[in-house]
């Protein structure tokens, strides 16, 4: 019965074969085709690591992780500035990587949540190694910043520090000129020029207090504006002198 069986495909094939359904190839014709998906596989991977570090380098270099010791509201304000382009874009090479990888016969066999848990593991693990021990985004952003890298990979950097648009509640990198109370006045550098600001602080918030502070000390003030142009905090926390 299964020689009988094994007889009926092989000569279904092979009808295939005389019907040109299905073409011969040699070799050498699936030793070009694996290392072809090696190739873009290996390829696709490595970009998608290094959209992935970017992303990490992006929040980190912007501050935004400082947003999530704020509470709710600092929780919001993350979701909100989170670059979703970027993981979209990378969500998009995990799912090619995918249907790459379930070319290959192991791939074929494995569950496919297994292999998307794997592929998002790996990404992840990756690309924050990449970000937090090599220094290689750090030395980017120089070279984007003295307009050294060429085009658009200059660009991607130069926008690496994504900063909240004029008239918003944030400030980063601010510097403190004066206390009085529960008020602050500090100095933000922009690219357009220094601006002045008031920060007023809630009573008794730990996460909005001048404890701890002192003139000079560079902040990250998160809040909402007032009509006259105030900052009313909801979170303030100092960088590390």
């Amino acid at each position: 019965m299964e020689t009988n069986k094994k007889h009926n495909i092989k000569e279904t094939i092979l009808e295939s074969i005389r019907a040109r359904k299905i073409g011969m190839h040699s070799k050498n014709y699936f030793y070009l085709r694996i290392a072809a998906l090696v190739v873009v596989s290996t390829l696709v991977l490595l970009i998608s690591i290094f959209i992935l570090n970017f992303l990490l380098f992006s929040v980190r270099v912007s501050s935004q992780d400082v947003f999530l010791s704020f509470g709710p509201r600092g929780w919001s304000a993350f979701l909100a500035f989170f670059p979703w382009e970027l993981l979209a874009i990378d969500a998009v090479l995990v799912g090619v990587l995918l249907l790459l990888l379930r070319q290959f016969k192991f791939g074929y066999k494995s569950p496919l949540l297994y292999m998307l848990g794997g592929l998002v593991a790996l990404t992840l693990v990756a690309g924050f190694a990449l970000d937090r021990t090599t220094g290689l985004n750090e030395h980017f952003l120089r070279q984007a910043d003295e307009h050294r890298l060429p085009g658009a990979f200059g660009d991607f950097y130069g926008h690496a520090r994504r900063p909240p648009p004029p008239g918003s509640g944030f400030c980063r990198h601010c510097t403190i000129v004066a206390i009085e109370g529960n008020v602050l006045t500090v100095e933000e550098v922009r690219s357009e020029g220094t601006t002045t600001r008031t920060i007023l602080l809630p009573p008794n918030d730990p996460n909005a207090t001048t404890s701890m502070l002192k003139v000079g000390d560079v902040i990250f003030v998160a809040g909402d504006t007032s009509p006259d142009g105030n900052i009313r905090a909801f979170g303030v926390r100092a960088f590390a002198r």
